[in-house]
């Protein structure tokens, strides 16, 4: 544990912390702001529950800094026994606070660490949620890496040194959190697309040469400057996220990241199948266009192969007099023949 000092500070003193990485970017008004927010994403209802019956366990201090009183570790309890003791407001928000209340469920005090800095607390914060019990989300993740590089000047491998992990992940996810800020500067919004925001899709995608390549991104950057995108390719950028998440009327054209991701990459060099996609949004007659389908045919011969391997590996299981059976296996026998005649005539023409 860094060297914090311990204190008893009052729970009425205490703020709740609008720089948390979990937050969004914008800044809020108020807290008041902030609280629901944390009441919309940080499943404050078991924990108003267990606190409100079994009263506060002060066991793990919240870290506070000292200058304002922010909470930078311990939003969740905070905002909870904010809730228990306004249960009205708890109320107007979608949380019941339990009645009648445990003798301790609204301590006036509560342990704390005091830090003098942001950066004093950064390593138990980055353990416990980057790569410990408590984990935050990739975008959490990569938001909270940004901000520490930005007001440390650190070098990346430094962060990802206290963060425990390696620096080519850290470095994904701050590029992927570099791109996505530019492309909400650009209109992109996170809170008008259908489902959840998969950053991942994201931070992947700008770890592949094509990818970087249709937004005119150098391949050889560890990390990307303040705003990345030059202005031939912000149309493309703005493009590309709408493909991967969608928008307020659009649906994503990437399903799942496997095989998605990768057929999406294979369409956007290609001239064709992109405007294709531009006005269909169907990624599967797009990426038509441009798979490979001499590789196509190949991967079905390797899977007719195998499946027939298995079959004849089970034939001391039949038992005969199943004719319905046979007769679906010689029609197999002759689809099978009727390929092999014609790959031979193909490899005959090919060779004149």
């Amino acid at each position: 544990m860094p060297n914090f000092a311990k204190d008893e500070l009052l729970v009425s003193s205490l703020k709740l912390d609008l720089k948390n990485p979990r937050m969004p970017d914008k800044q809020f008004a108020s807290e008041e702001e902030a609280l629901e927010f944390l009441v919309d994403v940080g499943s404050l209802e078991e924990l108003v529950q267990s606190i409100a019956l079994s009263g506060w366990v002060d066991v793990e201090p919240l870290i506070v800094l000292r200058e304002t009183n922010e909470v930078i570790e311990g939003n969740r309890r905070l905002a909870a026994l904010r809730l228990i003791g306004d249960p009205e407001r708890a109320e107007a928000l979608g949380i019941s606070v339990p009645t009648p209340l445990h003798e301790n469920a609204q301590p006036e005090t509560v342990s704390t660490w005091v830090v003098n800095t942001r950066a004093e607390a950064r390593d138990f914060i980055g353990f416990k949620h980057i790569n410990g019990p408590f984990k935050w989300d990739s975008y959490a993740k990569a938001r909270y890496a940004a901000m520490w590089l930005e007001e440390e000047k650190a070098d990346v491998r430094h962060v990802a040194r206290r963060l425990g992990d390696t620096h080519r992940t850290v470095a994904r996810l701050i590029n992927g959190y570099t791109v996505l800020r530019q492309a909400e500067a650009l209109g992109f919004d996170r809170e008008a697309i259908p489902g959840r925001f998969a950053f991942s899709h994201l931070y992947t995608a700008l770890s592949r040469p094509d990818y970087r390549d249709f937004l005119g991104l150098p391949d050889d950057a560890e990390l990307f400057g303040k705003n990345p995108v030059d202005a031939k390719h912000r149309e493309n950028l703005t493009l590309l996220m709408g493909f991967l998440y969608g928008g307020e009327d659009l649906k994503p054209v990437i399903r799942s990241q496997n095989p998605d991701l990768k057929r999406l990459m294979q369409v956007l060099p290609n001239r064709t199948a992109l405007a294709m996609l531009r006005a269909n949004r169907n990624l599967d007659e797009a990426h038509a266009v441009v798979e490979d389908k001499g590789q196509l045919f190949a991967d079905a011969v390797f899977a007719l192969s195998t499946s027939a391997g298995r079959t004849s590996a089970l034939i001391g299981n039949y038992e005969g007099g199943d004719d319905e059976l046979e007769k679906i296996v010689e029609s197999i026998s002759r689809t099978v023949r009727s390929v092999l005649t014609a790959m031979r005539e193909a490899s005959q023409e090919a060779n004149r």
